[in-house]
C-alpha cells in the first residue's frame, strides 16, 4: 500500500506543478485521430483495453492482452487529411509494447499576401506533420498499470521544417466500486455499486524542439490529464468523466459514455471541452464539442466511427479498421 501511494504521489505532483501560460507549436499533437477517442469526447484518459490509449495515456497498455494492429483515417476540415497506424505486442501478461505513426497533410493550399490578398501568381504550399511514437506499459503494483511514450516529431511547411522530441506518461489505478463507496462515501449497507472502476493520469508532451522553423524554437503543448471510468453494469454501459489542462489554455472538462446494446454493437456519445470554443455564429454553434460515433465487432475485427461537428467549418468523420492477430 505504500508503494502504492509513492506512485502516484510522484506523478500527482508532477501533473500539478505550476506552469506559465504560453502559446504552444505543434498543433497537430492536439488533434484528435482516432474514432474511439473522439466519439466519447476524449474522455478515455482512464479507459483500458483499444489501442488508441496509448494516444492519451501510455498506463492503458497493459490492458492489451492480444497483438493487435489498427489504423486510422480522418477527413478533417479544409480538407486537410490525417491517419494513424498503430501496433501492439504484448510482451508478457503484465507488460506490453506499440508502435504508432501519425501523419497530416494539408493539401495544397493557396499562397495569400497582405498586399495581393488573392494569391495570383504566387501559386500553393502545404503543411505536413508526423510524429512516431514508441511506448511501454505495465503493471507495476497490483491494480496499477503505468507506461511511458517517446515520441518524434516532424513538421514542414514550404520550405521551412522542424523537430522536436516528447515524452508521455501515466498511470491507471484500478478501484473496486464498494471500496470507494464504504471509504469515501461512508455506505454501510452492502450492495452492488458497480463492476469496474479505473483512475487515471497522464502528462503528455514533456519536451522540446530540437529543430526551430526558422530562429524561434516553440514549445511543445504540454498537457496534463485526469479522470475515471466506471462501468456500473457489467459491459452493458460505460461511463467517462475527464478534464484536461495544458500549458497555454484553461481546464476544460470532457465526458463520454459508451452503450453495448448487443455483443457487435456499441453506441458512444461524448462532449469534449476543447471545442466548445469554437463559435462562429453558424447553426451548429450549439453543438460544438459534441462527438458521436458507434463501434462494430465481429470475431476479431473492429470498426469504429466518430462525427465531430465545427461549426461553420466542415463535418470531420473518423473512420478506424482494428483487428487482433
Amino acid at each position: 500500500m505504500i508503494k502504492r501511494t509513492i506512485i502516484l504521489a510522484v506523478l500527482m505532483a508532477a501533473a500539478t506543478r505550476p506552469t506559465l501560460a504560453e502559446d504552444s507549436g505543434f498543433s497537430f499533437l492536439r488533434l484528435s485521430i482516432k474514432a474511439l477517442p473522439a466519439s466519447l469526447g476524449e474522455a478515455t484518459v482512464a479507459m483500458g483495453g483499444d489501442a488508441s490509449g496509448i494516444l492519451y495515456n501510455p498506463g492503458s497498455l497493459p490492458y492489451c492482452h492480444n497483438r493487435k494492429f489498427s489504423a486510422g483515417y480522418v477527413n478533417y476540415i479544409s480538407d486537410i487529411q490525417l491517419g494513424n497506424i498503430i501496433y501492439v505486442h504484448p510482451l508478457n501478461e503484465k507488460s506490453s509494447g506499440a508502435l504508432s505513426l501519425s501523419y497530416l497533410n494539408s493539401g495544397d493550399i493557396k499562397q495569400t499576401t497582405l498586399m495581393d490578398p488573392t494569391g495570383a501568381g504566387l501559386g500553393y504550399f502545404s503543411y505536413s506533420s508526423f510524429v512516431l511514437q514508441a511506448s511501454y506499459g505495465r503493471e507495476v503494483l497490483k491494480d496499477i498499470y503505468a507506461g511511458a511514450s517517446l515520441k518524434g516529431i516532424y513538421d514542414k511547411t514550404m520550405d521551412y521544417t522542424a523537430t522536436g522530441g516528447a515524452v508521455d506518461i501515466g498511470c491507471i489505478y484500478q478501484v473496486d466500486p464498494a471500496i470507494v463507496a464504504q471509504k469515501i462515501f461512508l455506505v454501510k449497507k452492502k450492495r452492488n455499486y458497480g463492476t469496474g472502476l479505473k483512475l487515471g493520469l497522464s502528462i503528455n508532451n514533456i519536451g522540446t524542439a530540437a529543430k526551430a522553423f526558422v530562429a524561434t524554437k516553440e514549445k511543445l503543448p504540454l498537457t496534463i490529464r485526469t479522470g475515471l471510468e466506471y462501468r456500473p453494469f457489467s459491459e452493458r454501459l460505460v461511463i467517462l468523466l475527464a478534464g484536461n489542462k495544458a500549458i497555454d489554455n484553461s481546464f476544460k472538462m470532457n465526458f463520454g459514455t459508451e452503450l453495448n446494446l448487443v455483443k457487435y454493437l456499441s453506441l458512444r456519445l461524448g462532449y469534449n471541452g476543447n471545442l466548445r470554443d469554437i463559435q462562429n455564429g453558424s447553426e451548429l454553434d450549439d453543438f460544438a464539442g459534441i462527438g458521436v460515433g458507434f463501434g462494430v465487432k465481429y470475431r476479431k475485427y473492429f470498426i469504429d466511427y466518430a462525427y465531430t461537428p465545427f461549426p461553420g467549418l466542415g463535418h470531420p468523420m473518423r473512420f478506424d479498421l482494428s483487428f487482433d492477430l
